[in-house]
């Protein structure tokens, strides 16, 4: 060895650079960004109730324990729902309630579905077509995002559909080329549910709520048609971007070009595949015209799952089936339900809004290119405090989109853009369930960093064809729709007019009483914003007058999903009071 070569061996194990610098351990960032959050939401909010501020402090912990820590994501909820109780936040009777949800009762009967397809081999009779030609793996990703997004069309719950679908995923994993694309595959499914979603009136809750909104509001309600050509082509550019984004940040460049193994051959349809495909196109039928019979959708669900378990659709014990639910994960959605719940009850979401909303400048909100800037990126990053997209809809309709409004802005383009924010939730395993359903799945190997790897860009874009939408395509599209519909109303904001129509709901009638009945609304100063901790149980509280017929049979033609028959009453009566409040 030359000496130049001993020089440099010393030089690189010489003792001056083998003494880096140690990494700070994670749980010592954690303990001490906990301790940070919990000193500051107790004692910095000063207008936030006990309740309220213990709600936000539980939420912060169990993001800091699924984000900085390796305790299982079913463990730090579980916790934090008995963190809730034990401190009187919420009721131990909401404990119990919870797991008799309507959703818990949806998932277990899917996952029971799921099982009697995946058996019966209908899963990889579905696949077949997708993978018969052996299409290169990035092709293949977005003609499966093109076949996730029209079941939007037809299933009416983001949950029933991801559960549904989880068949299909566990049918393509064989299919792989390579079981490094696993990741990529799993992150695909819930991605597409969550943002193809917006495309479809009966996608989600939360649109539901909206067309409640912008009816009470006095705009013209929008039909199955009208909402698929204002969000269609925005879900499908956030799915496409979705899965662009996940092929870029997921999949190294040279397993883009590999096929996918073509499903073996099915034959022909067994009798046995047919019985449950008819069942399963009755459960859709079912679901679609609940409107007629009144049938929630899990109990749909529940009544097809016990035809399924009968011998003439599977050969399994129903021990067996009933093995097939995860059990952890409806334990683990219950409570994050709870989370949401407890933010919801205690005020502390709205109090959340209110103060995003009176922290942006006044010159901000005169612009109609800030507005739409401001409401999209409070849309996109509601779903870090509020769980469930309906009730974020619920909270940013009256909170934000409203306000907004009243400065002159067009309703009905500010509730389409709050509602169609709060699609993007995919940041954290507890932001959706379905998120959830494939993310605890040993099977679909992304963690927690790999959903905030995701999210980060995704948020961006999302946000920025929010931007581009509300700025160049909407006010078009509604503006057009205004002219085409009879009867409608200004275009351009709230007017007297509408409070005019809103008085209409006997709860409303003594409360509206504009001094200048043609005076424009928009006009006025600045609203105040609602009173702060307002929760929703007393904004929704019953006045003991009764709702009118005719509100209750809208709400009937206009659901799809029963169990956001309720939702969709609270919601219209919310909002014509925090009308009141701005205005009057």
């Amino acid at each position: 060895m030359t000496d130049t070569a001993v020089l440099h061996s010393a030089i690189r194990t010489g003792p001056a650079l083998s003494r880096r610098p140690a990494a700070v351990p994670s749980w010592m960032v954690a303990t001490l960004l906990a301790l940070g959050s919990c000193w500051s939401l107790w004692t910095l909010p000063v207008d936030l109730g006990t309740e309220a501020r213990m709600s936000l402090i539980v939420t912060v912990l169990t993001v800091i324990g699924w984000t900085l820590t390796r305790l299982p994501e079913s463990l730090v909820a579980l916790a934090a729902a008995m963190a809730l109780v034990l401190t009187g936040t919420i009721g131990e009777d909401k404990l119990y309630a919870a797991l008799g949800s309507d959703l818990v009762w949806l998932l277990l009967a899917a996952f029971i579905i799921a099982a009697v397809i995946k058996d019966a081999g209908l899963a990889e009779r579905l696949v077949a077509p997708l993978t018969a030609r052996r299409p290169r793996f990035a092709v293949f990703a977005f003609a499966l995002a093109a076949a996730i997004a029209l079941t939007a069309l037809v299933l009416p719950s983001t949950s029933g559909r991801a559960a549904l679908l989880l068949p299909v995923f566990l049918a393509l994993l064989p299919l792989l080329p390579d079981q490094r694309l696993a990741r990529a595959l799993a992150l695909t499914f819930p991605t597409v549910i969550l943002l193809s979603a917006g495309g479809s009136l009966i996608g989600a809750g939360a649109h539901l709520i909206a067309v409640e909104a912008m009816v009470a509001a006095g705009a013209p309600r929008l039909s199955y048609l009208d909402w698929l050509l204002l969000g269609g082509p925005l879900a499908a550019l956030a799915s496409l971007a979705g899965v662009a984004l996940i092929l870029w940040l997921f999949v190294p460049r040279g397993l883009w070009s590999l096929r996918m193994t073509a499903a073996a051959p099915a034959g022909p349809r067994t009798t046995q595949q047919s019985r449950i495909l008819l069942v399963v196109a009755a459960l859709v039928a079912l679901w679609l015209t609940e409107a007629w019979h009144g049938l929630g959708m899990s109990l749909v669900a529940l009544i097809g799952a016990l035809i399924l378990m009968t011998r003439p659709f599977t050969s399994r014990k129903t021990k067996d089936l009933f093995r097939a639910v995860d059990v952890e994960l409806i334990l683990y959605m219950t409570a994050t339900m709870l989370m949401a719940q407890a933010m919801t009850d205690t005020g502390a979401d709205r109090w959340l809004a209110t103060r995003a909303m009176s922290a942006l400048p006044s010159g901000l909100l005169a612009s109609g290119p800030g507005v739409a800037v401001a409401l999209s990126v409070i849309a996109v990053m509601a779903h870090l405090a509020i769980a469930s997209r309906s009730a974020r809809a619920a909270i940013l309709i009256p909170a934000v989109a409203l306000p907004m409004a009243g400065l002159g802005h067009d309703a009905t383009l500010m509730i389409l853009i709050a509602v169609m924010g709060t699609g993007f939730c995919q940041t954290l395993m507890s932001s959706a369930k379905p998120v959830a359903i494939y993310g605890l799945r040993d099977e679909a190997g992304f963690t927690q960093a790999d959903l905030l790897r995701l999210a980060l860009p995704l948020g961006v874009v999302k946000t920025g064809l929010l931007v581009a939408f509300a700025i160049l395509v909407w006010p078009h599209q509604t503006t057009t729709h205004r002219a085409s519909t009879e009867g409608s109303g200004p275009s351009a904001a709230l007017t007297a007019d509408m409070v005019r129509a809103l008085s209409a709901v006997p709860d409303m009638a003594p409360l509206w009483a504009p001094a200048d009945p043609g005076m424009v609304i928009a006009q006025s100063p600045r609203p105040p914003l609602r009173p702060d901790g307002l929760g929703t149980q007393a904004a929704t509280a019953d006045t003991g007058k009764p709702v009118r017929k005719t509100a209750q049979k809208t709400a009937a033609r206009t659901t799809v999903g029963g169990q956001f028959a309720q939702d969709l009453k609270q919601a219209r009566r919310q909002i014509a009071r925090d009308l009141n409040r701005l205005f009057n």
